[in-house]
């Protein structure tokens, strides 16, 4: 953002996010930054963007608990950092990782968890 190369939006969002230190709603970060019925539009968007650039994880799907501290409703996302997930350490030591390395990486990880599934298959959904 202070490059002026992010929109206004995904700021507020990222300024109410990393108030928060661990995990947030997604229903509370939506009307922590502002959007809504009758604010900003474009959350899911921008949400998808961080995702994509790995800014936000999604952590995990949880009922909502209203004031009686009892669960109701659908189940809706919980966000996080990849740093609080996986510790900053490890975040950070993959930083200055060559491309090529990560890549195998990934797909031997995606190896492991599909073993049947061909090189050719794992390229394509990766991609």
């Amino acid at each position: 953002f202070e490059d002026e190369k992010a929109p206004i939006k995904h700021k507020k969002i990222m300024d109410h996010f990393m108030e928060n230190d661990a995990e947030i709603y997604s229903n509370e970060l939506k009307r922590l930054a502002g959007f809504g019925k009758d604010g900003e539009k474009g959350f899911d968007g921008a949400i998808t963007s961080f995702m994509m650039q790995t800014y936000l994880c999604n952590c995990d799907f949880r009922k909502r608990i209203n004031g009686k501290g009892v669960e109701y409703g659908w189940d809706v996302a919980v966000y996080s950092s990849p740093e609080h997930i996986y510790g900053y350490d490890h975040v950070t030591s993959c930083y200055k990782e060559d491309p090529q390395t990560s890549w195998k990486k990934i797909v031997n990880h995606m190896k492991q968890l599909y073993p049947e599934a061909a090189d050719m298959q794992i390229r394509k959904i990766l991609k």
